[in-house]
């Protein structure tokens, strides 16, 4: 999976993007949980370390993680995920910014370099 530079994400209501109801809890919480999925894709990778030493860091099983890294997050909570990047050395930073048009709310993980 490639991903772009400085954002992986979904906005809600833009047509280029998968579309996420923001009071779908479900949906938007698959979202999240995907794209940090695919975050945490990037950042073994980028660390070069091997699945087992990445899941020791984790505090996981190799096992789990493999799964994860495949696309099968299902069984990781979004919480698990945050806390597995800040384990690889991510600084989360969960922002909220203030409405600029009613009804254009977004909802996105990002990864910054």
């Amino acid at each position: 999976m490639v991903l772009p530079n400085q954002f992986v994400g979904a906005i809600v209501g833009h047509p280029s993007m998968r579309a996420v109801i923001a009071s779908d809890v479900p949906d938007v919480t698959q979202v999240v949980r995907t794209d940090l999925r695919a975050i945490l894709v990037r950042v073994v990778a980028q660390t070069g370390l091997s699945q087992t030493r990445t899941a020791k860091l984790c505090a996981t099983d190799q096992p789990t993680l493999s799964k994860v890294l495949s696309g099968r997050s299902d069984s990781v909570s979004t919480d698990q995920l945050l806390r597995w990047l800040t384990h690889l050395g991510c600084r989360i930073e969960i922002t909220v910014e203030a409405p600029r048009v009613e009804g254009s709310g977004a909802i996105k993980a990002c990864f910054h370099e």
